[in-house]
């Protein structure tokens, strides 16, 4: 049989097939409620960022009957919100928690994205354009994140965390503040968004009794666990 007449069948089989393919796919996304969590790759020369080690794991699975999307950012000014807004409006999520690496310090829930960047170059080696994200927004947004009850399960655990009313100046706050002016779409009516910030991967942490809690990989995931699961229960 001749090879082009071969080709001619494979093609037909698959405009045959491929129509009630795309339709189921498109059904099963309509139906479903999404949860986006997102990370950071390394920065500063580092081989790992605890945001991405504490959330990575969870992509694909399903909590409070909501699918769990979880995306790497890239360290780079003004990509990274991009790439979290296109995700937002491809998954429509009803939250998204972006989570942040900070220093050697109890994990912090940030309450105030500010409408400033620092003059400090990215992964890129290129720095801001401007010193302000948006020249028309305000100066401050806060967290919609159920912030008592995500302290409280945290603290339940023996995971040491803190409101924090500062977000930095680098691309955790760019993120955060660009995550919190989304006006949403018709179908992105998020219900839940914030930033959280947690340990390098191996952190020693003080805890209030003085003694130390390493923030090894499960100690991350555990954070991260807790986290979208107190935040699954406010939807």
């Amino acid at each position: 049989m001749p090879p082009a007449f071969l080709t001619l069948i494979a093609l037909l089989f698959l405009s045959w097939f491929m129509p009630s393919v795309a339709l189921a796919d498109a059904k099963v996304q309509a139906d479903q409620k999404y949860i986006l969590l997102t990370g950071f790759e390394p920065f500063d020369d580092e081989k790992t960022n605890g945001a991405w080690e504490a959330v990575q794991h969870l992509q694909g699975t399903v909590i409070a009957n909501k699918k769990v999307i979880v995306y790497q950012l890239p360290v780079i000014w003004e990509k990274a919100s991009e790439k979290l807004l296109t995700l937002i409006r491809e998954y429509h999520p009803v939250a998204v928690i972006a989570f942040g690496e900070a220093d050697a310090e109890p994990v912090r829930v940030e309450m105030v994205a500010k409408n400033i960047r620092e003059m400090v170059r990215d992964n890129a080696r290129k720095m801001p354009t401007t010193s302000f994200i948006f020249a028309s927004a305000p100066p401050t947004l806060r967290t919609t994140l159920n912030v008592d009850v995500i302290t409280k399960h945290l603290h339940e655990i023996g995971i040491p965390v803190t409101l924090s009313q500062d977000a930095g100046e680098y691309l955790c706050n760019e993120t955060f503040f660009n995550l919190m002016n989304f006006s949403g779409t018709e179908k992105s009516l998020i219900i839940r968004r914030g930033f959280i910030h947690v340990p390098p991967l191996n952190a020693q942490v003080v805890m209030p009794d003085s003694s130390t809690l390493s923030f090894d990989k499960a100690t991350l995931e555990k954070t991260a666990d807790v986290v979208i699961h107190a935040v699954a229960e406010g939807l």
